[in-house]
């Protein structure tokens, strides 16, 4: 498949071979959920560099060094007998840069912690005594949040300090998503909300939908549900891989805010788990798999008492909401009611994705072209007033409060009325002149407009 985007993160990494070829030695980290594309980056913007590519996989590390070692053999001349240490390893490493800059990609770095974590301090170890006057740039690659911050950016970890830059991966811009169905011959803006609802900007999924050729992701969607596997158990094994142990109570939580709980009371109540804040506090901080929105109005985040939890993940949330209810169905062999019972409830589902992306469309192509200083929803304590879409220009003292719709044909003039009587009852700005409008699909594209 063709690759999309990350103009940014490629330049960068060009940026740190310009360095390297220098003779100083760096340390580049990317991390993301699995199938952002991590590895498909890191190969993209090296292949006209020397470099050499090694795997993590959860084997004893004589079995990786037996691996790597033939790899070695197979791509550099001249070397002879076996790496039996890791240390002699990476010495050699170092050692062939000083005359040949390369980069060396370890992918799935974080799987050290389960073979032998004393793998870091060698490394760590290495790398300070060989840095200088050499040419070698190690990128390490990860998807599990939590031991990728613990291994860089623990202070009484050995690796702490050493990585140069960190590249978090997040999901393809709206624009890619837009290009990648124009590219497949799906422009229908309702597919591409569908395309962002489920999907999101995850390369690896796409891959999966380009392998079919119908005129819509409907109709993809439906053959990767009855032909595919691994869309049954994505989420749980994402899960399982992140949080080990704990599993349980985690995916108790993220079902609970998958299935419209949103405030600690609620998800409390809905798993039976006591204290579930130490739970959500990790799930936000630690794994960044959920949210603590507020509205956009509010400044004291800290103490709020306004917060509502979200699954940050497109397809977590849907697996949850959706995939995870009607497995039971899918293991009796009743796929196809399975299927259809997740369609017939897929309408409510995209309607408040398209509010999710709307704003994240504003985010990154401001398509009106004004200032402002916070985006996002706007609800009261009493969920009496709410606003789908609000932008905020402080520092200016402008408002501005979108009604977002799936259909044009439901925004009228009673519409308008009902967002310019909510306007009034929001204090916070009743000091800013506000401007109201509507977003919604078009043909091919969302729209946005102003109407006073």
């Amino acid at each position: 498949m063709k690759f999309y985007g990350r103009d940014v993160e490629y330049s960068k990494i060009n940026s740190y071979w310009s360095q390297v070829k220098k003779g100083v030695s760096k340390i580049l980290v990317i991390y993301g959920r699995r199938r952002i594309g991590k590895t498909r980056l890191a190969l993209e913007a090296v292949q006209e560099f020397p470099h050499l590519y090694f795997f993590v996989t959860r084997k004893k590390i004589t079995s990786l060094l037996q691996d790597w070692t033939m790899q070695i053999k197979a791509e550099i001349e001249g070397v002879y007998g076996d790496f039996r240490r890791m240390e002699d390893l990476l010495l050699f490493l170092f050692e062939y840069s000083r005359k040949n800059p390369v980069v060396v990609i370890f992918d799935e770095f974080q799987n050290f912690s389960f073979l032998n974590p004393e793998v870091y301090s060698i490394f760590q170890k290495v790398f300070d005594r060989q840095k200088d006057n050499s040419s070698l740039l190690f990128i390490f690659s990860g998807s599990t949040y939590s031991l990728i911050e613990k291994i860089f950016k623990a202070s009484k970890e050995p690796l702490f300090g050493r990585a140069s830059e960190f590249i978090n991966l997040s999901y393809l811009s709206i624009a890619n998503q837009a290009e990648f169905m124009d590219d497949e011959g799906i422009p229908a803006q309702k597919e591409k909300i569908l395309l962002f609802s489920i999907f999101d900007g995850v390369p690896k999924y796409w891959e999966e939908l380009a392998s079919y050729n119908e005129k819509l992701f409907s109709s993809r969607l439906k053959k990767i549900f009855l032909q595919r596997e691994w869309i049954w158990e994505e989420g749980e094994n994402i899960l399982k891989e992140e949080f080990g142990r704990d599993y349980a109570s985690y995916f108790s939580i993220l079902s609970a805010i998958a299935k419209g709980r949103r405030i600690l009371s609620e998800i409390e109540q809905f798993t039976g788990i006591k204290e579930a804040s130490v739970y959500l506090k990790k799930l936000e901080t630690d794994y960044r798999l959920i949210e603590r929105r507020l509205p956009v109005t509010d400044i004291s985040k800290s103490t709020s008492r306004k917060g509502r939890y979200y699954l940050k993940d497109n397809f977590i949330a849907f697996w949850f909401a959706f995939i995870e209810p009607y497995r039971y169905l899918k293991e009796i062999g009743q796929a196809e009611l399975a299927v259809a019972k997740i369609f017939s409830e897929l309408d409510r589902y995209l309607g408040r994705k398209l509010e999710d992306m709307a704003i994240r469309w504003i985010i990154e192509e401001n398509p009106l072209q004004i200032s402002f200083t916070g985006i996002g929803g706007y609800w009261d304590r009493k969920g009496e007033v709410e606003i789908d879409v609000m932008l905020l220009d402080d520092d200016r003292k402008k408002a501005y409060l979108f009604e977002v719709k799936s259909d044009k044909t439901k925004l009228t003039g009673k519409v308008l009325e009902k967002l310019r009587i909510k306007a009034t009852k929001i204090q916070e700005i009743a000091a800013y002149k506000t401007s109201l409008g509507y977003i919604y699909p078009e043909e091919n594209s969302l729209k946005i407009q102003l109407i006073e």
